[in-house]
């Protein structure tokens, strides 16, 4: 019978010992979380894929991933037919331009900073012959680019 006394004596001061008081009398309790939601949201960040080539298409140039401005990218075996360049683009902070020039022309992207950026372009008719492709953009942009030529 002492023995039980004994154990719930022990468990009575363990009790007491854990749900003592601190501090006049406010109790040690964990700080509880604002649940209030964040005004501020990370942007959403979506992986950069590589654009894919159109049905019945000959896709003759296809670069990326790539970080930045690029030089010389070039198609030797140009087949007649329309042209379409394709470019998919993610800037990493802010919004910023992306640059395509051609030998006989370019167009610009708006890359942004937030979801992947699509554009197609379509330049009209080829010859046969060579392309000559240069991308000019910040070091922050991520892209792809897939020159695919349209049977006429």
């Amino acid at each position: 019978m002492r023995t039980s006394r004994t154990a719930c004596i022990t468990a009575a001061v363990l009790c007491t010992l854990l749900t003592s008081c601190t501090d006049g009398g406010e109790a040690d309790l964990p700080p509880v979380p604002n649940a209030s939601p964040s005004t501020v949201e990370p942007p959403p960040r979506e992986p950069l894929t590589a654009p894919e080539p159109d049905l019945g298409n000959e896709e003759i140039l296809a670069e990326g991933p790539r970080r930045g401005p690029w030089r010389s990218g070039t198609a030797t075996a140009l087949p007649e037919g329309d042209l379409r360049i394709t470019v998919h683009c993610l800037a990493q902070s802010k919004p910023a331009d992306l640059t395509v020039a051609l030998d006989d022309g370019g167009f610009s992207v708006p890359c942004s900073n937030l979801h992947q950026t699509t554009v197609t372009n379509g330049m009209g008719a080829t010859a046969a012959g060579t392309l000559r492709l240069t991308v000019t953009t910040e070091e922050t942009v991520r892209w792809y680019l897939s020159a695919q030529v349209s049977p006429r």
